[in-house]
C-alpha cells in the first residue's frame, strides 16, 4: 500500500515537473511570459491534496477535531484543482504554435483535475470510515458540487479560496446576487461542470480500486 501511494505521489509530482518543463521551454523559446499564472495555479491545485493527505494521516488514528480542522481548509481550497480546466479560456493564437499551447494547457488541466481526485479519494475514505459507505459517496457529490461553485466563482466573479476562509458571508451574497441577476446562465454552467466533474471522479475511482495484479505467466 505505501508502495503504491509513493508511485501515486511520484506521479503527480512528473506531471507537474512535465508542467513546468513545458512552460519553461515556450517562454525560453518565445520569450513570452503570459502563461507563468498557470504554475502558481498548479501549487494551489497542490494544496488541497496536502491537506487530505494530513486528514487521512490524522483519521487514522481516529476522526476527530484535528481532522475537521484540517478537512474545512480543504474543502475551501478544493476548487483551485478543477479550476485549471477554466484556464482554456486563454487559449489564442500567440508567439507559441496553437497546438503547443493547446498541449501546455491540457497538460496542466488534467494534472490539476487528478490533484484534486487523488485528494477527493483521500477524504471519501475518511469519510467512509467514520460514517458508512453511503455518506462517503454524499460527501463526494456534496463536495463536486461546491467545488462546481467554487470555479465558478473564480472565473467569473474573481473571488478566491481565502475569500470563502475569510470573508465568507460576502462570498454566499455574491452567489445568491448572481444566482438572481442569470439564473439560467449559472445554473447550466453549475450543471455542466458537476456533471463533468462527477463522471470523471466515478472513471478515476473505478480504475484506483481495480487492484487488479500482474498475471504469472508460468501457469
Amino acid at each position: 500500500m505505501h508502495v503504491r501511494r509513493a508511485f501515486a505521489i511520484a506521479g503527480l509530482l512528473a506531471a507537474s515537473v512535465l508542467c513546468v518543463g513545458l512552460l519553461e521551454i515556450r517562454i525560453r523559446e518565445t520569450g513570452d511570459g503570459f502563461y507563468r499564472f498557470l504554475v502558481w495555479n498548479l501549487f494551489l491545485a497542490w494544496i488541497p491534496l496536502v491537506l487530505a493527505a494530513a486528514a487521512y494521516t490524522r483519521s487514522r488514528q481516529g476522526v476527530d477535531w484535528l481532522t475537521a480542522a484540517l478537512l474545512l481548509p480543504w474543502l475551501a481550497f478544493f476548487p483551485n484543482a478543477p479550476y485549471l480546466l477554466t484556464d482554456f479560456i486563454h487559449l489564442t493564437q500567440g508567439p507559441a504554435p496553437l497546438w503547443y499551447d493547446a498541449l501546455m494547457l491540457s497538460a496542466f488541466a488534467w494534472t490539476g483535475l487528478l490533484l484534486g481526485f487523488a485528494s477527493l479519494y483521500l477524504v471519501q475514505l475518511i469519510l467512509r470510515r467514520a460514517f458508512g459507505v453511503a455518506v462517503s459517496w454524499l460527501g463526494v457529490f456534496g463536495s463536486l458540487v461546491l467545488a462546481s461553485i467554487g470555479v465558478y466563482i473564480g472565473r467569473f466573479v474573481r473571488l478566491n479560496s481565502w475569500d470563502v476562509l475569510l470573508h465568507p458571508r460576502h462570498v454566499v451574497e455574491v452567489v445568491h446576487a448572481r444566482l438572481v441577476a442569470e439564473p439560467p446562465e449559472m445554473a447550466q454552467a453549475l450543471v455542466a461542470l458537476t456533471a463533468f466533474l462527477s463522471v470523471g471522479y466515478l472513471v478515476v475511482y473505478s480504475f484506483a480500486n481495480l487492484g487488479l495484479e500482474p498475471e504469472d505467466d508460468r501457469h
